[in-house]
């Protein structure tokens, strides 16, 4: 299926989760993720787990956290 993490599209297994998706765009992702150094939102803005599910046309954005 074919999703988008920061405007980047590509293809992703049916059923695969954001964290899947986020290890194939970047495999250091999921642990400044897990860290509390970036977060992931959905295309609404919204925070979103890195445990959900994601769908066909699913749009996430990753952003770094500053303090």
């Amino acid at each position: 299926m074919k999703i988008f993490i920061n405007g980047n599209a590509m293809e992703i297994f049916d059923g695969a989760t954001i964290e899947s998706a986020i290890r194939k765009f970047d495999k250091n992702i999921p642990a400044e993720i897990k860290k509390g150094e970036s977060e992931v939102c959905d295309r609404y803005g919204n925070h979103v787990s890195i445990s959900g599910p994601l769908h066909e046309n699913s749009q996430i954005t990753i952003k770094k956290i500053t303090k």
